[in-house]
């Protein structure tokens, strides 16, 4: 089934981020405009049926959000099922690091049923969803500093859907990730968020 509300809503999403400059000079501002890329459907032959997976990639390839045209920089891609093996290795190069014991500590149990269907790009993050069990379509990111499993959403078309609305910790979790460095090298923390839909999200209370 395609989606065709969710690919008007991700397709017209738009909007600014208001930065500050990083490197000790925190009174210059510049503002950052954002949009997300997406890709077309492909096959959805061999899709794993669960939640509305097949929903989303009959009506997306791939979706990067939050991305700035100039720098390139993005906040999080799900990516095109064609990549999901390659993904999952980058991920599993993290928790295969860990010793038995480690594992049993850390690791959550569906931890053999899920696969990596996103990233946080260049951040060594990762998004789960879990194919198999009691916990089947939900929706978790890994973060490898301090090996964190945090369940995002049920599904992956509600997890669409929390991002195209951020609050202030999804906002504070991109702007971990983002800093749209130029030629100068220059490096800028989100302060702020304002979109087409009405949202206005501040990093700090």
């Amino acid at each position: 089934m395609h989606l065709p509300d969710l690919h008007h809503a991700v397709t017209a999403h738009r909007g600014e981020f208001t930065c500050e400059r990083i490197n000790h000079r925190p009174q210059q501002t510049k503002t950052v405009h954002f949009a997300h890329t997406v890709t077309p459907p492909g096959d959805k032959a061999g899709l794993p049926a669960v939640g509305r997976l097949a929903d989303f990639y009959g009506t997306f390839g791939s979706v990067l959000f939050y991305v700035d045209a100039l720098t390139g920089e993005a906040a999080k891609h799900i990516v095109h099922p064609s990549q999901w093996a390659l993904t999952h290795d980058d991920f599993n190069d993290w928790i295969e690091q860990l010793d038995e014991q480690e594992r049993a500590e850390i690791l959550p149990e569906w931890i053999d049923r899920c696969t990596a269907i996103g990233e946080t790009p260049r951040s060594g993050n990762y998004i789960l969803m879990v194919l198999e069990g009691d916990e089947a379509g939900k929706v978790f990111e890994f973060d490898h500093d301090g090996f964190e499993f945090t369940e995002r959403a049920d599904d992956l078309v509600a997890y669409v859907q929390r991002l195209l609305d951020l609050d202030a910790g999804l906002l504070l979790d991109i702007a971990s990730h983002m800093r749209f460095i130029e030629a100068d090298q220059v490096q800028w923390w989100i302060l702020e968020m304002v979109d087409n839909r009405g949202n206005r999200v501040g990093t700090s209370a």
